[in-house]
């Protein structure tokens, strides 16, 4: 009897587990380094997006979509290193908050192929960047 008590019990927690888990629900836990995220997130969406740059800005509408692409890897990497642990300081924190913030306009104007918009979020973004890279990156 206790043994069928117990059974009930552990399908009862996993039902419970279930259903809070339903709409998708996942508890994040880093498996990055931030030098990880650097490395292999933002650096190849910043290379595209100096690429896009010096050429003149994205020219169709699938180098438009592509520029999009690339902002939102250098707005979820920047997510990412606000998460679990990773932030330093304030000046982390508060660069990290103007990059969301700043791709989020940029991705904006990649999505209406509006350069004007698209632009002035990168701008931004780039403040954003300058905010922690003149604490934490010095040496560079």
């Amino acid at each position: 009897m206790r043994t069928v008590a117990i059974a009930a019990a552990m399908m009862l927690a996993a039902g419970v587990s279930v259903v809070a888990d339903s709409d998708g629900g996942h508890t994040y836990k880093k498996a990055a380094a931030v030098n990880d995220l650097m490395e292999y997130m933002v650096k190849p969406a910043m290379d595209k997006i100096k690429a896009y740059g010096e050429a003149g800005g994205p020219s169709d509408k699938a180098e438009w979509q592509s520029a999009f692409g690339a902002v939102s890897m250098v707005n979820e990497a920047t997510q990412l290193v606000l998460m679990d642990g990773r932030v330093k300081d304030e000046a982390w924190r508060d660069g990290a908050m103007k990059v969301v913030a700043a791709t989020r306009d940029a991705m904006m104007g990649a999505y209406r192929m509006d350069a004007d918009g698209y632009n002035k979020g990168l701008k931004a973004m780039r403040g954003g960047c300058k905010t922690c890279h003149d604490v934490h990156k010095k040496d560079e």
